[in-house]
């Protein structure tokens, strides 16, 4: 568990199928984050246990309450050693609507990043959001992130999505960190 002042983050448990099932079936997480549309009971059962066989995937919890406001990720980039690769992630985020420009999520990613460049000892971490995300864009900017590119997203009988990406360092996160306080 990774505590900080408002919050908590802990591994994804049974007991929080009422989350991924709530944030499957509200259209705003499809279009802004991507997250999976779920249809029924065994999908949302299927989903939850993808996060909860993945390491470094957490609940963002209120530390008062226990409830459960979103989720953080950090996925494998690759197993390769010879490119790096493994020494790399990718974060994913999402905060329930209503705790949206509170600082959670900010809080909740200045735990996970501290954690993965001190503890992991990653050597840096992409992120991607979708071109119409502009919350994520500037959270991403705000924790030290660089725009890199641009790719189109072909999604079969919907509209094309542009999902711009998104770099953070180890060094660079050092330095946001030392200039920030």
């Amino acid at each position: 568990m990774l505590k900080g002042k408002r919050i908590f983050l802990r591994p994804f448990t049974n007991e929080d199928l009422p989350l991924v099932e709530w944030l499957g079936t509200h259209k705003l997480y499809h279009e802004t984050a991507g997250f999976a549309e779920i249809h029924n009971d065994r999908m949302a059962q299927q989903v939850l246990a993808a996060y909860m066989r993945r390491a470094n995937n957490y609940v963002i919890c209120d530390l008062e309450t226990d409830d459960a406001l979103g989720f953080v990720e950090l996925n494998e980039r690759g197993v390769d050693q010879r490119s790096h690769l493994d020494q790399t992630r990718e974060v994913g985020f999402v905060l329930k609507e209503e705790f949206w420009g509170n600082g959670y999520m900010t809080e909740a990613l200045n735990l996970l990043f501290n954690y993965a460049f001190a503890q992991l000892k990653i050597s840096e971490i992409w992120a991607g959001h979708y071109e119409n995300n502009r919350h994520s864009e500037r959270l991403l900017r705000k924790l030290g992130f660089e725009f890199k590119y641009e790719v189109q997203l072909p999604f079969a009988f919907i509209e094309q999505k542009t999902q711009k990406y998104y770099l953070l360092t180890a060094s660079n996160w050092q330095r946001f960190r030392d200039n920030s306080y």
